[in-house]
């Protein structure tokens, strides 16, 4: 399909964006910042659009996601995943336009009606975690996944990321999902494993809040121990020991507590004895000794589940 080479892509395009969540804002305020004309946005709620609005200076607040796309020569779509391919068939497209979704795991070709009718498309994702509305800033220093067929639209959409100062990498679509699996991995469920590990300290009489307040600087330095001597270097603990006693004493009173916060001490362990192992100071002799204390803790939490 021939592309109408009418509509340039460069730091002049008008951008615009259906969906007005906490990662379509964040990324419309960074573009503002960076010198690029956002200049119009849809959304389910008014009221999000709105404040889209107030927080882009330039940018109208517009009634249909059909509006955006007339209006703008670029079009960002940021609704939750499940809607963006129903919203991009929703819409009659300008041959030339660009359409970019910002799903991490959905693929391009859930834009495939904005393609047929002679649109470039692509994907930017930015791999940050957006807390609120107002987290433009988190994405200085971020990488970005950027994806496009259209040589055109991915040489745009790394130019857009490094206006951001953000670092740009390409992913294939096939790729999409895993990636996507290890972002949630590196983010969501670091936040639900510090929600398991303060729920232990219910049985001290510890409140979740003050229990956070106290495992937040050992994450911490964790965090920056990874980033500054890598893997496996940076895991400490009894495994990598090989503290068979403590691993034991640990899987005792784990049960005792929780038998499901139990098995997710012991599945974490497990899962990642292959690494421990890359450490010097864990023997062969205490690896196996340790994988067989797992393995067994495993067998007993199915059988009893099982029950």
């Amino acid at each position: 399909m021939t592309i109408d080479n009418a509509i340039t892509l460069d730091a002049n395009t008008s951008i615009g964006f259906v969906g007005a969540g906490r990662l379509g804002t964040s990324v419309a305020v960074a573009l503002r910042r960076a010198d690029f004309r956002v200049v119009a946005v849809n959304s389910r709620s008014a009221s999000s659009a709105e404040s889209f609005a107030e927080s882009v200076p330039g940018c109208a607040p517009v009634s249909s996601s059909q509006d955006v796309a007339d209006i703008a020569d670029a079009v960002f779509i940021t609704t939750p995943d499940a809607s963006v391919e129903p919203v991009v068939s929703g819409i009659s497209w300008r041959t030339g336009q660009a359409v970019v979704h910002c799903s991490g795991a959905r693929p391009l070709s859930d834009l495939a009606s904005a393609h047929e009718s002679g649109t470039r498309t692509g994907g930017l994702h930015p791999l940050q975690t957006f807390p609120t509305s107002d987290s433009a800033d988190l994405i200085s220093g971020a990488s970005a996944a950027v994806g496009s067929e259209d040589p055109i639209l991915l040489g745009w959409l790394q130019s857009v990321v490094c206006a951001l100062e953000a670092k740009p990498f390409t992913i294939r679509d096939e790729h999409r999902a895993v990636y996507h699996a290890s972002a949630v991995m590196a983010c969501g469920l670091v936040a639900s494993l510090m929600g398991l590990a303060a729920e232990i300290w219910s049985e001290m009489g510890v409140s979740r809040l003050n229990a956070l307040a106290a495992l937040r600087p050992l994450t911490a330095a964790t965090v920056e121990a990874v980033g500054r001597e890598g893997l496996p270097e940076a895991i400490t603990g009894p495994a990598v020991r090989g503290d068979v006693e403590t691993i034991r004493m640990h899987l005792e009173a784990m049960k005792s507590l929780s038998p499901e916060l139990g098995h997710a001490y012991t599945a974490l362990n497990y899962d990642a004895m292959s690494l421990f192992e890359e450490r010097d100071g864990l023997s062969p002799e205490a690896a196996v000794e340790i994988k067989n204390l797992l393995r067994q803790s495993l067998q007993d939490h199915a059988n009893e589940r099982g029950s």
